[in-house]
């Protein structure tokens, strides 16, 4: 951390803070969470502005505000090369500076760094007063020289996120949540997965959200349920018809080959679903745990199976790490369970 200085103001007021990310950006979890904790900040009177990072327009038009006033500058991303292009802006702006790591796909890319690029990439994230990640693996996979910065946090916020609670409960239907079709989703595993639940379940349904990226993937997916009348796909669903579909959901497939601490995981546990998902990341406690196979993954929606503790992820929201810097120097000891 860069010097051990609370983030309030001389009297003591929170920083303004400044979400650099995509607000109109596509749907997703990395999209909610930042809302989500836009929200909870809003509501404590806590200002809040976006850099857009998905619109240069948008993002000019900010530079007033990052010239005059200090602020608590949170830059989410999922991508490490993005970290180390910002870092040079980030190592001016005044305030203090956090960077946000999203996605569990953190330890591929270290993997595939050679040694200059991870050199590059340890003196590019000193630009950065912290490192705020959504899973022990992220921080664990970043290289030593980093992880004295690294709080591990929840990027979803309960406070902020509307459950609905008038829908029926229908126990044999089933949903999973994939990001443009992509591999590491394994929307065509859940489909099987579902195929074999219905040798149990004969009237078992399974929603597909599918949002992102309108791909040939995705259009295959549409493809399948135009034969199959027990699949359906919906694409790009707003918040609302999302929440519609977890509440009404007996089961949430998560049969993800690598994640954070997936947000649309944390709402369907909110929600009151089932949660099923392979035990290839940290889980939130309570989740169904089950290999990465279509007859464990069925097994384990029809009968149960080792359910997770949590292990590995945070309790501290955003807006809680958020709290402690204003408050406290030493945000990085919270966030463990």
């Amino acid at each position: 951390m860069r010097g051990k200085r609370p983030a309030g103001g001389e009297s003591g007021s929170p920083l303004p803070v400044l979400q650099w990310a995509q607000e109109h950006g596509e749907v997703g979890g990395v999209r909610t969470s930042h809302a989500q904790l836009t929200s909870a900040l809003r509501a404590e009177a806590i200002p809040v502005d976006y850099v857009d990072t998905g619109s240069a327009r948008r993002a000019l038009s900010m530079l007033p505000a990052l010239v005059q006033r200090r602020s608590l500058h949170l830059l989410h991303l999922t991508r490490l090369w993005r970290a180390v292009l910002l870092a040079p802006v980030f190592g001016l702006l005044r305030g203090r500076t956090v960077l946000v790591l999203h996605s569990g796909s953190t330890a591929d890319q270290v993997a595939r760094m050679g040694a200059l690029r991870l050199r590059t990439l340890v003196l590019a994230l000193h630009a950065y007063d912290e490192i705020w990640a959504v899973n022990d693996d992220i921080g664990a996979n970043l290289p030593d020289a980093l992880r004295s910065r690294i709080t591990v946090v929840t990027p979803f916020d309960s406070s902020a996120a509307p459950v609905q609670t008038d829908v029926p409960r229908e126990p044999h239907s089933l949903a999973l949540a994939t990001n443009g079709g992509l591999a590491h989703y394994n929307a065509e595993l859940g489909i099987e997965t579902v195929r074999l639940v219905r040798e149990r379940w004969p009237d078992a349904t399974l929603t597909i959200l599918a949002y992102g990226n309108d791909t040939p993937e995705v259009e295959r997916l549409r493809r399948t349920a135009e034969v199959e009348p027990w699949l359906s796909v919906a694409f790009d669903a707003p918040p609302d018809e999302v929440s519609a579909v977890l509440a009404r959901t007996g089961t949430f497939l998560r049969p993800t080959s690598w994640d954070g601490d997936s947000v649309i995981v944390r709402e369907a546990q909110a929600s009151g679903a089932t949660v099923v998902a392979s035990d290839a990341a940290p889980r939130p406690a309570g989740v169904v745990l089950a290999p990465l196979e279509a007859g464990a993954l069925a097994v384990a929606v029809t009968e149960g199976g080792p359910v997770s503790d949590g292990h590995g992820l945070a309790t501290t929201s955003l807006a809680d790490a958020v709290r402690a810097v204003e408050v406290d120097v030493r945000p990085r000891r919270l966030g463990r369970p």
